[in-house]
């Protein structure tokens, strides 16, 4: 007998987007009874760890089945939503969401230098507003944050995911201990239960190693600088060790952007910029980001919010910003 969730839908055979980073395949899948809707399918198959250690073997499972539950209960419009809970069976794990076409990472591989500006500072204000929910709501740290851990839902909508390394209890200004070692031996492909080097913290590399929800906003500096400097290329190619934002060119991001990104991706986690604090910064206070988010919620908007919106439509469309 196979996977429930596999059966009771109609499921893709090839999957649609795969990673090492992300352990999980997604496949495309609709409703037997409704095939108008679709939904997305997170299966791992246990084959592809079964020469690991079995130390490694249980960390992993483990790990995937702590993303699915950990996404199940925390909900939020800009995190991924499931519809299905984990299913586990012999040889699988899977569960299903609402559906997504594939991961940021995946958006950066294939279409690098062919994103706008205003599509990658809507895609990160989204991800924000899911790490500000985290944080403050939740109290929740992601500490797995990167282009692996962001879906993109096919209007265009980025979902933070990936939630299996995430530590609750945890408040701003309290570093705990970090559970990872990033040693950064294992061969490339092989799957590990750690989240990716390159997108962490330095005080999570330190010894002793620390984290905390100030690590998710040193990991969020990383991946903005990435979408938004000129070459639309990673600040770091491996853990950060040593690090100082002295590396980063003013001249390679947008004036307004510079001073945050100093802040947010300072060595010492205690003079990084909260959340709440990046979500209101010069940054995101784009007329035209702004005018799209309020677009999207209009029909939230009582009547006179709708009118006032609609009368300065014509000029902000007329403005060559």
């Amino acid at each position: 007998m196979g996977n429930k969730i596999l059966t009771q839908y109609d499921v893709q055979k090839e999957p649609c987007y795969y990673s090492p980073e992300l352990r999980w395949k997604l496949h495309s899948a609709c409703f037997k009874d409704r095939p108008d809707e679709k939904l997305t399918i997170f299966l791992f198959e246990r084959k592809v760890i079964e020469k690991y250690p079995k130390n490694s073997k249980e960390q992993i499972v483990e790990l995937l089945k702590k993303d699915a539950t950990c996404l199940q209960r925390l909900r939020h419009p800009h995190i991924l939503s499931v519809i299905e809970a984990v299913s586990e069976e012999r040889s699988t794990l899977a569960f299903a969401t609402k559906p997504v076409v594939g991961t940021v990472a995946q958006l950066l591989d294939n279409n690098r230098h062919e994103l706008s500006p205003l599509e990658m500072k809507c895609g990160l204000l989204d991800v924000a507003e899911a790490m500000q929910f985290l944080h403050q709501d939740a109290k929740t740290a992601h500490l797995g944050f990167s282009p692996y851990s962001i879906f993109i839902d096919p209007q265009g909508k980025w979902l933070l995911g990936s939630l299996g390394f995430s530590m609750s209890g945890v408040q701003w200004g309290q570093m705990m201990d970090c559970p990872f070692a990033f040693s950064g031996q294992e061969a490339p492909g092989t799957l590990t239960f750690e989240p990716p080097a390159r997108y962490a913290a330095p005080e999570m590399c330190a010894l002793p190693a620390k984290c905390g929800l100030e690590s998710d906003i040193f990991a969020m500096g990383l991946l903005t600088y990435e979408l938004m400097c000129s070459d639309r290329q990673p600040l770091l190619r491996g853990a950060p060790r040593g690090f100082s934002p002295s590396i980063i060119r003013q001249n390679a991001v947008p004036a307004d952007l510079y001073p945050i990104l100093m802040r947010i991706l300072s060595a010492n986690p205690a003079d990084r910029l909260t959340i709440a604090a990046f979500i209101n910064s010069e940054f995101f206070m784009d007329v035209n980001v702004r005018a799209i988010r309020f677009l999207e919620q209009l029909n939230e908007k009582d009547e006179a919010q709708r009118v006032t919106f609609l009368k300065g439509l014509p000029k902000l469309l007329q403005d060559p910003k």
